[in-house]
């Protein structure tokens, strides 16, 4: 019997010590999400990638054709900088600098300076 790839992961999950509320919740989905994942034939790499790398499962053994070299090196990699960016964009410290930067820049242009975009420094031309 040839199990398709939503079944695969399905097993691993279930060996795994990770609960799928847990997973749900590190990926930012719902636990429906995931039981539809567990039904479909084919999967995005990213989903196996991520559920991988949360269960700490290797699916390269599974799916050799969507890892071809690296293995868990290569999921690991992939989600490390999803997470890191996503985590950024959520982080309000992110958002603060961000709005800082831009108020910075508007000031500057209102008071005929140019920003030194590097430094965060005010140079006046005048």
């Amino acid at each position: 019997m040839h199990l398709h790839q939503g079944e695969i992961v399905e097993l691993a999950v279930r060996r795994s010590a990770v609960n799928i509320s847990e997973i749900s919740r590190k990926m930012k989905v719902n636990r429906r999400s995931i039981y539809n994942w567990f039904r479909r034939h084919s999967l995005k790499i990213e989903i196996i990638c991520e559920i991988g790398y949360i269960i700490n499962h290797d699916f390269s053994q599974e799916f050799p054709d969507q890892f071809v070299e690296g293995g868990f090196a290569i999921a690991q990699g992939f989600v490390e900088e999803n997470k890191e960016l996503t985590g950024h964009l959520n982080s309000a410290h992110f958002w603060m600098n961000k709005y800082i930067v831009l108020l910075e820049k508007y000031n500057a242009l209102l008071s005929g300076e140019s920003l030194d975009s590097e430094n965060l420094t005010i140079v006046n031309y005048s």
